[in-house]
């Protein structure tokens, strides 16, 4: 068993399940004054190995075993309650068509999803960046960086589409911006 301060990977707590071992139990948690449970605990219980509170939960439905962590939130659940077999088969048993609002996500955010490809290109683009200017990878992350880019990327939404730009065009020479902030 592969464990790191008592925490088990998924597949040895899938082999204990199957084993029927009794070190495993499963248990709901409860609501405390400082912390409230998501909903979505009725359909799931957290795993214990030994007492020990192991990073996976379990369908109570379909006994998928899932990882968890309380600091990612429910969205494993959500995700899961979507596809689950047995909650598919227990809630299409009247034969009625499922609604479209089923199989898409209601978060208000979903209209600002970014496309795979546009994701990947830009993930390449930075890739390509840092290791051709030999610059560290936190550099992405940096305030500095992201108004750049955000900049960059409003200017390109207010000119016209129909128009080539010229990135080269659009950004300053090295001695315009230290003439700029250069209050000699």
């Amino acid at each position: 068993m592969s464990m790191t301060s008592n925490q088990l990977n998924k597949k040895d707590i899938e082999r204990l399940v199957s084993q029927i071992n009794t070190s495993i139990s499963y248990e709901k948690p409860g609501e405390t004054t400082k912390t409230k449970i998501s909903k979505h605990w009725n359909n799931f219980s957290q795993i214990y190995v030994s007492n020990v509170k192991q990073d996976f939960i379990v369908c109570d439905d379909c006994k998928t075993i899932l990882i968890y962590k309380s600091s990612t939130g429910s969205g494993c659940m959500i995700n899961h309650l979507r596809s689950c077999p047995s909650k598919l088969k227990h809630d299409n048993s009247s034969g009625e068509q499922q609604k479209i609002n089923n199989y898409f996500n209601k978060n208000s955010n979903d209209n600002k999803q970014i496309p795979k490809s546009i994701k990947r290109a830009i993930t390449t683009s930075c890739a390509e960046f840092v290791a051709e200017d030999s610059r560290a990878f936190k550099l992405l992350q940096g305030p500095g960086f992201i108004r750049l880019a955000q900049q960059l990327f409003d200017s390109g939404q207010r000119l016209s589409s129909s128009i080539p730009i010229d990135i080269e065009n659009l950004l300053p020479a090295p001695t315009t911006v230290s003439n700029f902030y250069c209050v000699c």
